[in-house]
């Protein structure tokens, strides 16, 4: 048994998912999600069992059905899946997807990426402010949620594909950009400038991914400083061990004078 959590009419509320296998030994009745009328428990066609909320019909009879799972039309060849719904939270879609790609279409979106664009290629910093107003001012946070917003990789790519359209425009295109690091690469040479060729390679190399990840220089950093200090412990362990002889040699000698 599984349990969503679905919101109605600003209520929230938790619902149970059960298996085709768990009804069947527990003897609860249902019925194929398509046949399913409101009040029914309803099969998907991935085996889960939940309640049927709605079933509508449409012009044309099309058979629209809305289970606490997921819904679909009724037609011939549609499946409806309570699975996929699940891994995305969201039950109340034909085709589910996740909340920002279905917020990448919105005007609101296209219009806050073109003003941190603009923003970006003007000398002043970009303000974030200026941005959560533009995108959401209804949100008591609007500069949180435009910045959550921008962290996710459908927007990078529609923040990276209008800035490119961007410089484009204005002639900077990936071929000017190599020309012109030739080009300086070139007058380095000319001047006998190690630094300006060096500087010019390393731009290079970044862009041919040919410097060794983060993670790796990290972890070895890591495993560095982590041997270091495995040896600072041994040494302070011999260390120890030493000055206890020798406080053991002192003692032993001092018993012995005494005797004597």
């Amino acid at each position: 048994m599984i349990q969503i959590h679905r919101r109605f009419n600003n209520q929230s509320s938790f619902h149970k998912i059960y298996t085709k296998d768990e009804c069947d030994k527990k003897g609860r009745t249902y019925v194929y999600w398509k046949d399913a009328e409101a009040g029914d428990m309803a099969l998907s066609d991935d085996n889960y069992v939940g309640e049927c909320i709605s079933r509508k019909i449409y012009q044309k009879n099309l058979v629209y059905i809305k289970t606490i799972y997921g819904v679909q039309f009724a037609r011939e060849d549609n499946q409806l899946l309570f699975m996929p719904n699940h891994k995305m939270g969201v039950y109340s879609l034909i085709k589910p997807r996740f909340w920002y790609d279905r917020e990448a279409n919105t005007v609101r979106v296209k219009n806050t990426v073109d003003a941190y664009v603009s923003q970006l290629l003007s000398p002043f910093q970009v303000d974030w402010d200026i941005l959560g107003n533009i995108y959401r001012p209804d949100q008591k946070n609007p500069r949180q949620t435009v910045k959550r917003l921008f962290k996710q990789e459908v927007v990078k790519d529609m923040i990276e594909d209008k800035l490119k359209a961007v410089l484009s425009e204005k002639g900077i295109t990936k071929s000017f950009v190599l020309d012109k690091m030739l080009n300086a690469i070139e007058i380095a040479e000319n001047k006998g400038d190690v630094g300006g060729i060096l500087k010019a390679a390393d731009s290079f190399m970044d862009l041919l991914e040919m410097k060794p990840s983060k993670k790796v220089i990290t972890d070895t950093m890591q495993i560095d400083v982590s041997n270091q200090i495995m040896d600072q412990i041994e040494t302070e362990e011999k260390k120890l061990l030493m000055s206890r002889k020798t406080e053991s040699k002192e003692s032993a000698n001092g018993k012995q004078s005494v005797s004597r």
